[in-house]
């Protein structure tokens, strides 16, 4: 974890605390395998206490208020100073910001409805099964789509394949809009290749449960005997009552440093992963700008720079590091296969993705993946 890195780049007169209230860190690609049953969430995770460098201090609570003036956070109970501050709370997500949506839907993307999505699977016997997008952005792009192909070869496998319905329900122009056309070109052949319908461009006017229909703002309908959700984003309320966001939504910062933006005054304030908007400078089309994808290697990467770049300032040096705006994503295929797709996001007049033909070594590579991010620390 990228606290241990700023451990190792400081002095032990510094005191490196983090704060979060839940205790244990999961990997959030392990929440498809949940759905499936193929792992536990004992499995996918570990206690965040473990993943922690040694002198590194963790409290288990929430915060309750960002002081950018007295440069404190209030945790309800006490209220701890800080000189530098890493913003890492993610995105939230709010299922009742599309009328209907949240009685009627199941989700996979979190660990209780990947859960609770377990058992709706298992009692599952045939009918439609619709996957539906209602906004953009959402963290891990290729999510929806893999979790298609993979429910896909569960019901072959239950003998169902026949008796059950996929489609993909989108406000998105493509898959993966940002990795670019070549990518969504591959995703929707892959879709194509299983029979799984997709429908792009569909804004979400409201979902009626009693009816189990998607009624979009067009005027069409989606019916669904299994309606499975990914709901809108939305940054926490903490850091708008900060008001650290701008009209994106999200929270602006530096793309090469992590240092937020606004209120101008927040110069010892950084922030990385899914909270963030990170401007791109390609575009595929003059029109539509782009913004970094949310997926947790980006989290990463943005934590090992600001910890890089508060560690500089601290000691006084020139920082040589700085977010390059590079990454990747895995894309599990079925019958233990995967794609790794490499990005470059900073790249001009565009981002580039490539990627190579899925295969059970890109699996392991993905396998193995998981694993070092559960690797304990201490």
């Amino acid at each position: 974890m990228e606290e241990g890195l700023v451990a190792r780049l400081l002095t032990a007169e510094h005191e490196i605390v983090v704060i979060d209230e839940t205790p244990r860190f999961h990997v959030g690609a392990g929440k498809t395998w949940i759905m499936l049953g193929e792992r536990t969430y004992e499995q996918v995770s570990q206690s965040r206490l473990a993943l922690l460098a040694p002198g590194v201090r963790f409290i288990e609570a929430k915060v309750q208020n960002i002081g950018l003036s007295d440069r404190t956070a209030s945790l309800g109970s006490e209220s701890l100073k800080w000189n530098f501050l890493v913003i890492a709370l993610g995105a939230d997500l709010n299922p009742a910001s599309v009328p209907g949506l949240a009685e009627p839907a199941h989700t996979f993307y979190t660990v209780e409805g990947a859960q609770r999505l377990k058992l709706a699977l298992e009692r599952f016997s045939g009918g439609e099964v619709a996957i539906l997008i209602p906004k953009a952005p959402f963290k891990c792009p290729p999510a929806p789509y893999e979790a298609a192909l993979l429910l896909h070869q569960a019901f072959e496998r239950r003998g169902i394949g026949g008796k059950a319905r996929l489609s993909i329900h989108t406000v998105e122009g493509t898959p993966m809009a940002t990795a670019g056309p070549e990518m969504g070109q591959y995703i929707r052949g892959e879709l194509a290749q299983r029979a799984i319908a997709f429908f792009p461009q569909r804004a979400t006017a409201r979902v009626d449960g009693t009816a189990n229909r998607v009624v979009f703002n067009d005027g069409s309908e989606a019916q669904y005997d299994l309606l499975i959700a990914i709901p809108p984003h939305e940054a926490p309320k903490l850091v708008r009552d900060a008001q650290l966001t701008n009209q994106s939504g999200w929270i602006p910062v530096d793309p090469l440093t992590l240092q937020v933006k606004q209120p101008t005054d927040a110069t010892e304030v950084y922030a990385v992963g899914d909270v963030t908007v990170v401007s791109l400078p390609g575009r595929y089309k003059p029109d539509i700008a782009l913004s970094l994808p949310k997926a947790g290697v980006f989290a990463e990467a943005h934590g090992r720079i600001a910890a890089h770049q508060i560690a500089a300032r601290i000691s006084g040096r020139p920082c040589g590091e700085a977010f390059d705006g590079k990454g990747y994503c895995y894309l599990e295929t079925g019958a233990k296969r995967a794609v790794k797709a490499d990005g470059s996001f900073f790249d001009l007049p565009h981002p580039v993705m490539q990627k190579r033909t899925p295969d059970e070594a890109q699996m392991r590579d993905k396998l193995d993946w998981v694993e070092r991010l559960l690797r304990p620390a201490r």
